[in-house]
């Protein structure tokens, strides 16, 4: 096979639409596998986030534990550039889930 049947393949499968189609959804399927990425990306960090605000910083206080662990979590998503992808209300319910997850209940 050479390059002039290679050409005509792909000007027949984008004459037809079926390139065009495929690339579609592999843009789709990348899109949607980097969103995911990005959630498992999240809880793991704010589990890791409330487990040091609760062994390693002294605090006494649950509510200044939970803005140590957003506090963390921020900054983390923030060095990799994933800080504008979440809410202050995202962050807020992923910190709690983590404490919920942290104490034995899910």
């Amino acid at each position: 096979m050479n390059i002039s049947h290679i050409s005509e393949w792909v000007l027949a499968l984008w004459s037809t639409g079926v390139l065009t189609a495929v690339a579609y959804a592999a843009s789709r399927f990348l899109v949607a596998h980097t969103k995911n990425k990005n959630l498992l990306l999240l809880n793991e960090w704010a589990m890791q986030a409330v487990q040091y605000a609760e062994t390693h910083l002294h605090l006494h206080s649950s509510t200044d534990k939970k803005q140590a662990a957003l506090s963390f979590l921020t900054e983390r998503l923030n060095a990799n550039k994933l800080g504008l992808k979440f809410d202050d209300k995202q962050l807020d319910t992923v910190i709690e889930l983590a404490v919920r997850e942290l104490k034995g209940g899910k």
